[in-house]
C-alpha cells in the first residue's frame, strides 16, 4: 500500500473513532440505541452502568482517534512513530475480535449494521499499518 494511501486509511480510522465516540456520547446521554449496543440485549435506553461504560467509551475511542491522527502524520510531529504502530495494531486486533462479537449479537442491528461497521474499523486500521515514516515535509 503506497504510503498516502496508508495514511488516507489512519485519518479514515480516526473518523472511524470519533463517529463511534458520538454514539456512545449520545448512548451515555440516554438515546434510545441499546438494541445495537453493548451485546444489544439491552432495552432502548441503557440501564446506568452501561450509559456509564459508555461514557468510559468515549474517553477510549477519541484517544483511540489521536492515535491514528498521529499515525497519519496529522498529530504530534514530534513523537515516535513505533509506539503507535504497536497501539495502531492493537486497534486492529480489538476491532477484528468486536467484529466476530458482534456478529455473535442477539440483535440482527447488532449483528449486521455493528458487525458490518467494525469490520470496516478493523480494514482502515490495518491499511494505516502500512505507514512506516512521517509524510516529508513541504
Amino acid at each position: 500500500m503506497s504510503p498516502a494511501l496508508g495514511r488516507a486509511a489512519a485519518r479514515g480510522a480516526a473518523l472511524f473513532f470519533l463517529a463511534f465516540a458520538a454514539f456512545q456520547v449520545a448512548l451515555a446521554l440516554g438515546a434510545p440505541y441499546g438494541k445495537v449496543a453493548w451485546g444489544g440485549a439491552s432495552p432502548p435506553v441503557l440501564p446506568d452502568n452501561l450509559r456509564a461504560a459508555s461514557a468510559g467509551a468515549v474517553v477510549y475511542l477519541v484517544l483511540a482517534a489521536a492515535a491514528m491522527l498521529v499515525r497519519a502524520g496529522d498529530l504530534g510531529a514530534r513523537l515516535p512513530q513505533r509506539p503507535f504502530w504497536w497501539v495502531n495494531l492493537v486497534l486492529a486486533i480489538q476491532l477484528a475480535l468486536n467484529t466476530l462479537a458482534n456478529l455473535a449479537a442477539q440483535s440482527d442491528a447488532e449483528r449486521y449494521g455493528m458487525g458490518a461497521a467494525s469490520a470496516v474499523g478493523c480494514l482502515l486500521c490495518l491499511g494505516a499499518l502500512s505507514v512506516r515514516s512521517r509524510p516529508a515535509a513541504g
